[in-house]
């Protein structure tokens, strides 16, 4: 990532097939993968990036469930931490990963890291992005190795922050498009993620933007022809000294989950005023806070991984120039509305139901319940709130839902 202190550069030219199967609707997308992430619909991944084997109960402690990354070359020593620590990985590929004891527990091989910008040419400047047709090099070299699991290929804020200086002029100027190198590139990945930090990031066009979040998942939808598997990075330290509030993570978490994204992974590094690698520890607001986000869909992770319902609200918001995104998904009876004011101002929405004339709208994880009249229901956001739904029209007695969704 921008701040990141060390990627690696594969470079290697075996040519196999890169083709991806696409799973039946309703299926995992990671069925494809023997030894991929998990397939159950409970499971949904909240990763956290290049932190140590010694941080797995810490991390497990606040609802992380799969590593990103690995500083140096994972050995087996550091593999056996990962199997008794029953933490599932994503590493770079050696040996020690494709023939050790506890390899299993890789789910995913990663790619280098933010190919998109200018490299560090190590003597104090800068060489131009890398060209994808290396990066999807890099990638078949990978498969042949190994076609058990996917390949995790992670952008940088370019994807977002459009023209990102960090990007350089090579790729800035792409050919034919700017989007183009995205569409070439992520060709070298199965999952295709990228990482922008409105808050606690440098360079950005205007601190505290929220929605730089959803535009880069959705510029990623669109630039892989939706058919590769989204995942994102969200801010969680101070970075470069400001630190996000647990309000922020909230809504970048929930915007990115409306907006298609299948996985979050939080960016934990503090490097200024002092350099911490799990600088989240510094702020015992944000760990709770962060705690607190990944119970909930943690929680709600049968929900998030149902088929989205299509048409399924339509929302109006009384202020102009403040929409209401909206995600709406089918589970166990119940529909579930998950709702995101894309601005930083104040609004009220109204919700309209198709199929639905009366009935209540419990607000998760808010204590509160809103009835339904009419087919709609009225709701106030503050600016970048994040309101989710659970749907019981009149009249109806729902099946009671699992354990794991009774959110309180």
């Amino acid at each position: 990532m921008n701040t990141r202190t060390g990627r690696i550069l594969l470079m290697l030219s075996i040519c196999v097939s890169i083709a991806v199967a696409t799973p039946a609707s309703g299926d995992s997308p990671y069925s494809q993968w023997p030894n991929g992430p998990s397939t159950d619909p409970n499971f949904f991944p909240l990763g956290v990036w290049l932190q140590g084997p010694e941080k797995i109960a810490e991390y497990k402690n606040i609802g992380i469930n799969i590593f990103v990354g690995f500083w140096g070359d994972l050995d087996q020593a550091s593999l056996n931490l990962f199997a008794s620590g029953q933490m599932p990985l994503i590493v770079s590929q050696n040996s020690a990963g494709l023939t050790g004891a506890g390899r299993t527990w890789i789910k995913s091989w990663s790619q280098m890291d933010e190919p998109d910008n200018a490299q560090d040419n190590g003597q104090g400047g800068y060489d131009p992005c890398i060209d994808p047709s290396a990066i999807v090099s890099a990638y078949n070299a990978i498969r042949a190795n190994d076609t058990t699991r996917p390949v995790f290929l992670n952008f940088g804020q370019g994807v977002a922050n459009i023209g990102y200086i960090g990007r350089g002029s090579v790729c800035n100027n792409w050919q034919p498009s700017y989007s183009s190198y995205y569409t070439q590139a992520s060709q070298g990945g199965d999952i295709v993620s990228f990482d922008i930090y409105p808050v606690a990031g440098s360079n950005i066009p205007t601190p505290g933007r929220l929605e730089y979040v959803a535009e880069g998942v959705d510029n990623l939808k669109s630039w892989t022809n939706h058919r590769k598997i989204i995942w994102n990075f969200i801010e969680a330290a101070a970075i470069n000294g400001t630190p996000p509030t647990a309000a922020q993570v909230k809504t970048e978490v929930w915007m990115s989950l409306i907006h298609g994204s299948q996985g979050v992974m939080y960016f934990v590094h503090q490097f200024k005023p002092t350099f911490r690698e799990d600088g989240i520890f510094n702020y015992p607001a944000l760990v709770s806070g962060v705690s607190q986000i990944n119970a909930q869909v943690s929680a709600l992770a049968p929900v998030l991984n149902s088929p989205t319902v299509s048409n399924g609200v339509a929302v109006t918001s009384s202020v102009i120039g403040v929409p209401i995104d909206t995600l709406v998904k089918q589970y166990g009876g119940f529909t579930y509305v998950f709702s995101v004011a894309m601005r930083n101002t104040a609004t009220i929405g109204t919700f309209t139901l198709p199929g639905t004339t009366a009935g209540t709208a419990e607000v998760l994880g808010e204590g509160r319940q809103i009835t339904i009249a009419n087919g709609k229901f009225q709701d106030a956001f503050a600016g970048y709130a994040v309101h989710l739904y659970k749907i019981t029209p009149a009249g109806d007695t729902p099946p009671a839902p699992p354990m794991n969704l009774r959110i309180q």
